[in-house]
């Protein structure tokens, strides 16, 4: 045997050895998941901002009666919503406190922002963060075998999970 031989044999065992000692715990949607605030399409906006405040949360999951993923909802999406209106409205019904704003009627349907980014509960960790970075949403919904909405990931979840490893 030549000595390249015997050193690649060697890192081989090194290898094994320590893969037996170190015992790396795989990280799933499962151990970062946290529960949702749901919405349903005919949520209106006064419904989504109550949810919104009641759970001090930034964002709700729009789901269908039958609990399937429809979209999101962040507090950042109505901000912008208020403040296009306002700058699009005419001085007097700004001033006006008694003017009923239009976006204050329409439904969580209209509202929400559609994407198809789902995870299961074996979904790796790093999965889920290339997802969030690549997609930019903030929560990927995780679902069952009927694609029932049972969970969400978020960057904070995955923070607080990774924070312990």
């Amino acid at each position: 045997m030549t000595f390249e031989n015997n050193l690649a044999l060697l890192r081989e065992k090194q290898i094994a050895i320590f893969s037996d000692e170190i015992k790396v715990k795989r990280l799933f949607a499962k151990d970062a998941m946290m529960k949702p605030v749901f919405l349903y399409p005919d949520d209106n906006v006064k419904i989504i901002l109550k949810k919104l405040k009641k759970e001090s949360i930034n964002e709700c999951i729009v789901i269908s009666r039958d609990k399937k993923f429809l979209g999101e909802i962040s507090d950042e999406d109505i901000n912008k919503l208020f403040l296009e209106q306002v700058k699009q409205e005419p001085l007097v019904k700004t001033l006006n406190t008694g003017y009923r704003r239009e976006f204050n009627y329409k439904s969580a349907r209209e509202l929400m922002n559609e994407h198809k980014s789902t995870a299961t509960l074996d979904t790796p960790i790093n999965e889920l963060i290339e997802l969030i970075c690549q997609e930019g949403f903030h929560h990927i919904p995780i679902i069952d075998d009927n694609e029932r909405v049972i969970g969400v990931v978020t960057p904070s979840s995955i923070i607080n999970l990774l924070k312990d490893y």
